[in-house]
């Protein structure tokens, strides 16, 4: 957990809110995913290499019959959500970002594991 919220603190100082995210042309939303995955188990590498790749396996092994992944799908599903509550008025798309959603998928999928004493 700690790995996790220390990685979220240092990317969110450049992090993009999706207000911003959404006005971007779809092959620029796509690379700026891929960049922060990559940059995200790069980090996460150093400390718990199996994790990191598997996270890059969620996000790049494409599905059978599915022209995306597991976590890309999982990703686009989240993103849909929040545009409907934005639609809604329940939220405001200029104070999430991106990063937090692509975090958020990841820890729903890759739970922090309880440290042992």
């Amino acid at each position: 957990m700690k790995l996790f919220l220390a990685f979220f603190v240092l990317m969110t100082a450049q992090a993009m809110s999706l207000k911003d995210f959404n006005t971007k042309p779809t092959h620029d939303r796509s690379v700026y995913v891929v960049d922060f995955i990559e940059k995200m188990t790069g980090d996460l590498g150093a400390k718990n290499p199996q994790l990191a790749q598997d996270i890059r396996a969620w996000f790049s092994q494409k599905q059978d019959g599915k022209p995306f992944s597991a976590g890309l799908e999982k990703l686009y599903v989240e993103l849909g959500a929040l545009e409907s509550l934005a639609q809604e008025g329940k939220v405001d798309l200029s104070k999430i970002q991106v990063e937090g959603v692509i975090v958020k998928v990841v820890k729903d999928k890759f739970p922090p594991q309880s440290s042992q004493k």
